[in-house]
């Protein structure tokens, strides 16, 4: 047998493979709103009054599902996070990319998930509020050189579907870690500080099977 005939032998056989798992292709497209509690981790520890929660939390959401047990989930979200450090209320809005594998396991009208991944951000904006002189006041946040608005981390979480075809209503809780500072570690003659945002997530998602 020529090459060009085992080459054409290897890809009909792949052919014949492909064909059957693409047509059991799942492919779903929906919006979800969540609700988060977000903190900063520093190292060397510093005093937080509080995490804080934000509700304003709304994306989109693309599912495939291709095998039996595991799919992949991403989408585009639009999201606050932020903290509360020394008095001061720091809130960021940012873009975020998740991409988590997602294995599931279905019974009845349910489908249960375990997420596992990872995301990035970018901070569009900030604003910080304090108390002063026994008002609250509030201002835009002005980004210099030692922040980074770029974040990347770990995502990994969990929850359930309720099927009722073709919609999916999905509940999931989730925690994202930032392998990125916050902020630069080392800047200029400030003291050593490591900053890594950290957040629990709740949400509820409204999906169509296309």
């Amino acid at each position: 047998m020529s090459l060009k005939d085992k080459l054409r032998a290897i890809i009909t056989a792949l052919l014949f493979v492909a064909f059957p798992v693409l047509g059991k292709a799942q492919h779903f497209i929906g919006i979800k709103e969540s609700v988060s509690i977000s903190s900063v981790i520093f190292t060397p520890e510093q005093r937080q009054d509080s995490s804080l929660v934000q509700w304003l939390n709304i994306g989109i959401v693309y599912k495939y599902y291709n095998y039996p047990w595991v799919g992949f989930q991403t989408g585009l979200n639009y999201a606050e996070k932020g903290f509360v450090w020394n008095d001061t209320t720091s809130r960021y809005r940012v873009i975020e990319l998740p991409l988590v594998s997602q294995f599931h396991y279905e019974v009845w009208h349910l489908r249960f998930i375990v997420n596992a991944g990872m995301y990035a951000s970018y901070v569009l904006s900030g604003e910080r509020s304090y108390e002063k002189d026994g008002s609250r006041v509030k201002e835009n946040y002005i980004f210099t050189d030692r922040d980074r608005r770029f974040e990347y981390g770990v995502h990994l979480g969990g929850g359930f579907g309720v099927i009722i075809k073709p919609f999916e209503l999905q509940f999931e809780a989730g925690y994202q870690f930032a392998f990125s500072y916050m902020m630069d570690a080392k800047y200029k003659n400030e003291p050593i500080l490591y900053s890594h945002f950290q957040q629990w997530m709740f949400s509820v998602a409204l999906l169509v099977r296309l």
